[in-house]
C-alpha cells in the first residue's frame, strides 16, 4: 500500500478532526492522578486510557486503519499502515498540572512517518505536517528552519535523570553519560531546557522555538509525529550514534540545520556511554 498526496491530506484532516473532538476532555482532566503504575517512576492516567480509547475507535472508524498506542499496544509498526498515538504525552507534567504537555499522533508506512500531528492543548498550538508538505501551527505553513549555531539556540534536552537512577535497569544511556552531556552542551549552547515532553520538545524545536531537541529514547509514539514535523520544516534528524533517525534508532537528535551537527560532534567527543557506568 502506498498512500499519494492527496490520501495523506485526507487522512491528515481527519485526525486533525478527531484530536479536536478529545481536546476538551484532556484539558479537562488536568491534574488526573496515576491509575496504571508500568513501572518506576512511570504510570498512566485514567484520562491517557480514555483517550486513547475514544482516538482509536474513532480513527479506526473513520479510516479503517489499525492503531499501536502507547497504552494497550498494536501491530508491528515496521510494515503495513499503522497510526501510533501517545494520548497524553508528559503524564507527570500532566498530573501535577505543569501545562508542558500534549497529544502525539503519526501514520506509519513500512515505518516511516508519513503524517505527523502533535497538539498542545493548553498552549492552543496544533502542529502537522505530511510527508512531501509544509510543516504548519495552527493551520498556517511555518518558514523552513535557517542554518545557526549551537552558541545561539535554547536546545531541549530529554529526561537527563532516567529511572534507572531510582532503582530499576541500567538505561542504554547511563546517568553519568546523560550528566556528561548536559554540562558539555550548557557549556555550549546559548540555553538548556528541559521540558519533560517529547512532543512539546519536537513541536518547539520543528517550529524554531528551541535550536534542538535530543531524547535518550525513541519510542514511536513519543518521536514519529515530531521526527516528520522536522523532516518537513527542515531540519536534521539523526541519532545519538551519529546515524540518520528512523524508528529503528535508539535515541532521537533533531532541530536546525548546523546545530544538529555540532550537537553530534560533541556527543561522539563524550565517548562510549557504556563507559560511563
Amino acid at each position: 500500500m502506498s498512500l499519494d498526496a492527496g490520501q495523506l491530506r485526507e487522512l491528515a484532516g481527519i485526525a486533525g478532526g478527531v484530536l479536536d473532538e478529545v481536546t476538551p476532555f484532556f484539558v479537562s482532566e488536568i491534574g488526573a492522578k496515576e491509575e496504571v503504575v508500568k513501572g518506576v517512576g512511570d504510570w498512566a492516567t485514567a484520562a491517557d486510557l480514555a483517550l486513547e480509547r475514544q482516538i482509536t475507535t474513532a480513527l479506526n472508524e473513520r479510516t479503517g486503519l489499525a492503531m499501536h498506542g502507547e497504552e494497550f499496544g498494536g501491530p508491528d509498526l515496521h510494515t503495513g499502515v499503522t497510526w501510533v498515538l501517545d494520548p497524553i504525552d508528559g503524564t507527570a507534567n500532566y498530573t501535577a498540572r505543569i501545562p508542558l504537555t500534549g497529544i502525539s499522533l503519526a501514520l506509519l508506512e513500512e515505518g516511516r512517518p508519513v503524517v505527523g500531528l502533535i497538539r498542545l492543548p493548553l498552549f492552543g498550538e496544533a502542529y502537522q505536517a505530511i510527508d512531501g508538505g509544509p510543516l504548519e501551527r495552527n493551520g498556517e505553513a511555518m518558514p523552513i528552519l535557517q542554518p545557526t549555531g549551537l552558541d545561539d539556540v535554547t536546545v531541549a534536552l530529554g529526561n537527563v535523570a532516567p529511572k534507572g537512577t531510582h532503582g530499576g535497569p541500567t538505561p542504554r544511556y547511563p546517568f553519568r553519560f546523560r550528566m556528561a552531556l548536559a554540562n558539555a552542551v550548557s557549556h555550549q549552547a546559548l540555553r538548556v531546557r528541559m521540558f519533560g515532553s517529547s512532543a512539546v520538545e519536537l513541536a518547539w524545536a520543528a517550529s524554531g522555538a528551541v535550536g534542538a531537541a535530543l531524547n535518550f529514547g525513541n519510542h514511536a509514539w513519543d518521536n514519529a509525529a515530531g521526527a516528520l514535523l522536522l523532516r518537513q520544516a527542515g531540519g536534521e534528524l539523526r541519532d545519538l550514534e551519529g546515524g540518520e533517525w528512523s524508528l529503528k534508532s535508539k535515541s532521537i537528535l533533531v532541530g536546525r540545520p548546523g546545530v544538529v551537527g555540532e550537537l553530534a560532534d560533541l556527543i561522539a567527543a563524550l565517548g562510549d556511554p557504556a563507559s560511563y557506568v
